[in-house]
C-alpha cells in the first residue's frame, strides 16, 4: 500500500514537472513570437516612416523646383532691341498696360478703369471730366514727359484721352454718317476697339491746338519732340505712318500710348508696332503661364 501510494507521489511529480516545462516552453515559445512580432512591427513602421520621409523630400523637392521655375526670369527680345524682362501679369487683360487694343484684338464695350483722374497738366477744358483723365498710375509719366518737352521750348496739351465705349460710339456714328463706316472704321475706333477706352492712350496737341488732329502734327516742334522722346518716359505711337497696314488705321502723329518705359524703348530701337510685337509678349506670356508665375 505504501509502495503504491509512493508511485503515485513520483508520478504526480513527474506530471507537475511536466506540466511546467510545458507551461515554461510554451511561454518561452509565445514570448518569442512576441518579440519577432514586435520586431516585424518595427521594421514594417521603419519602413513606412521611410516611405513617408521619401514623400515628403519628394514633395518639398518638387514645391522648390516649382517656386523656382515660378520665379525664373522670362526675357523678351525683339528684332534689334535690347532685350526686357517679362514682367508677371496677364497681358491679355484691359487693365495690363502691354494689353493690346485693336481691330483683331477688342475689349468689352463694359469695361471701365477704376483709376482715371485729370492728370495735373495742360487738358483740353472744353472736353468733359472724363474725356480729359487717363489712367492714374500713368499721371507721373504724363508729367515727367510734359516738364521735359516744357524744358525744351515746347507745349503739350492732352486734347483727348480716356473715352467710354458709348463716346466712342458717338465719334464713329457721327463720322460713318458723313463718309461711310468702312472709311470711318479708317480713322476712328469702333467701341470696343479703342485704345482710349482703356485710359492708357492721349491724344496730344500744342497749347495752341495748332494742328491739332491733323498729320501736319508730326511736322510741328512738339511732334518732332514727342516723336523722338516719347519712349524715354513710356509712351509709344501708336500708329506709325509706315505701318497703317499693320495697324488698320490712318496716321496719326499725334496719338500715344502708355506701355511702360522698357517695352516703349524696345519697340522705339526695333521699329516694330505694338501690334508686330505682340506675339512675342504672348509668346512670353506662355512660358510664364507654364512656369505657374501667371495662372
Amino acid at each position: 500500500m505504501y509502495q503504491r501510494k509512493n508511485s503515485q507521489k513520483k508520478l504526480f511529480r513527474r506530471l507537475i514537472i511536466v506540466l511546467l516545462a510545458l507551461f515554461i516552453l510554451s511561454g518561452a515559445a509565445y514570448g518569442s513570437y512576441l518579440y519577432l512580432s514586435y520586431q516585424d512591427a518595427q521594421a514594417t513602421a521603419e519602413k513606412e516612416q521611410q516611405v513617408e520621409d521619401k514623400l515628403l523630400a519628394d514633395a518639398k523637392s518638387a514645391t522648390a523646383a516649382a517656386e523656382a521655375k515660378k520665379n525664373e526670369p522670362v526675357y523678351i527680345t525683339l528684332p534689334g532691341a535690347d532685350k526686357i524682362l517679362a514682367y508677371i501679369s496677364d497681358y491679355t487683360q484691359p487693365e495690363n498696360i502691354w494689353m493690346i487694343v485693336s481691330k483683331t484684338h477688342p475689349i468689352s464695350t463694359d469695361y471701365v478703369p477704376a483709376n482715371l483722374k485729370i492728370p495735373d497738366v495742360e487738358t483740353r477744358t472744353d472736353k468733359s471730366d472724363a474725356e480729359r483723365s487717363a489712367r492714374s498710375d500713368i499721371e507721373t509719366p504724363i508729367k515727367d514727359m510734359f516738364e521735359a518737352a516744357s524744358e525744351s521750348g515746347y507745349s503739350l496739351m492732352i486734347g483727348s484721352g480716356y473715352r467710354s465705349a458709348a463716346l466712342q460710339a458717338t465719334y464713329f456714328n457721327s463720322l460713318a454718317r458723313s463718309v461711310g463706316e468702312e472709311v470711318a472704321n479708317q480713322t476712328i475706333a469702333r467701341p470696343g476697339q479703342s485704345e482710349h477706352q482703356t485710359g492708357l492712350a492721349i491724344d496730344l496737341t500744342t497749347v495752341s491746338r495748332y494742328c491739332y488732329l491733323s498729320e501736319c502734327f508730326a511736322s510741328t516742334p512738339e511732334g518732332i519732340w514727342l516723336a523722338a522722346n516719347s519712349y524715354k518716359y513710356g509712351f509709344i505711337l501708336r500708329y506709325p505712318e509706315e505701318k497703317v497696314s499693320v495697324t488698320g488705321y490712318s496716321y496719326e502723329p499725334w496719338h500715344f500710348r502708355y506701355v511702360g518705359v522698357e517695352l516703349a524703348t524696345a519697340l522705339h530701337q526695333s521699329g516694330l508696332a505694338l501690334d508686330e510685337a505682340w506675339p512675342y509678349l504672348e509668346t512670353a506670356l506662355a512660358t510664364l503661364k507654364t512656369n505657374g508665375a501667371v495662372q
